[in-house]
């Protein structure tokens, strides 16, 4: 039995929701009733459920921005899964004490480049798979990842689902790693908020501050780089931290995906003087 019960029962522990099921259909409302049902105790907390169907990079941007926010001990678990059903693993990230689990198509690979945690190990639960009495081939989110979460944030062994694994081993792709240079940064964007402002995979205060900054790719157009929204001249394009932990492109009461023609996606290349 891959999920033995446990003689003692741990504290309650939160556990985050992170999916691209949107909420018009019955898949999230059955994710955490499989939670309520096997870990009645544990809070659940929704991160989002309007990620861009199959955007991976979306996904893993929500979830390295958000996972420092959840209590010290929970469980983070993502699923954004165009894979389900293959051979891809099931993965877990723990960074100092939280428990990130998703699966190993690069969703982790932020959280992983950006983290400041002192400990850093990762896990192959890929033997969840096999637990449960019947699995849907394309909704392993409901029949085995949420009954993991649940098994884990109880106090399930880590190791003894596929055991430890090297967290160099978890898929990257190129949109996890930024190239930076003197002078020069080349990036991702890898999300558009509700306001059109750009969130690039480039971590705040990598850049330093830059002068004469300016977008060159894939578009041309000088930036200034601000701290507010509002110290850019209404309409004008700028630079700045976001409170996400990751620097965005913007436009003082505007869009900037519209003003720039810019996508989620889109590789960008910004210039200053070095």
């Amino acid at each position: 039995m891959l999920f033995p019960k446990k003689k003692e029962t741990p504290p309650p522990r939160t556990i985050g929701l992170l999916t691209d099921f949107g909420m018009a259909d019955p898949y999230v409302g059955q994710m955490k009733a499989v939670l309520a049902k096997k870990a009645p105790a544990c809070t659940v907390v929704d991160i989002s459920h309007e990620v861009e169907p199959f955007n991976v990079a979306q996904a893993g941007f929500f979830l390295a921005a958000s996972y420092v926010h959840f209590p010290g001990d929970a469980v983070i678990l993502a699923v954004v899964d165009p894979g389900v059903g293959t051979a891809r693993r099931i993965v877990g990230l723990e960074l100092d004490e939280r428990l990130l689990i998703a699966p190993d198509n690069g969703l982790l690979s932020l959280a992983l480049s950006t983290t400041w945690a002192q400990s850093v190990r990762a896990y192959d639960f890929s033997r969840a798979v096999d637990a449960p009495d019947k699995v849907s081939h394309t909704f392993h989110g409901r029949d085995v990842f949420a009954p993991l979460a649940a098994w884990l944030t109880l106090g399930g062994d880590r190791t003894g689902l596929g055991g430890e694994i090297d967290p160099a081993s978890l898929v990257a792709p190129d949109w996890a790693t930024p190239d930076v240079s003197p002078g020069t940064a080349t990036g991702h964007v890898l999300h558009v908020d509700r306001f059109g402002n750009c969130v690039l995979n480039l971590e705040a205060g990598c850049l330093g501050t830059p002068n004469q900054l300016a977008l060159t790719a894939p578009s041309h157009t000088p930036l200034a780089y601000v701290t507010t929204y509002a110290q850019m001249p209404e309409g004008a394009p700028g630079l700045l931290e976001g409170s996400q932990g990751f620097l965005e492109i913007a436009v003082n009461q505007r869009s900037a995906a519209k003003a720039l023609g810019l996508s989620m996606g889109d590789e960008i290349t910004l210039t200053w003087e070095a």
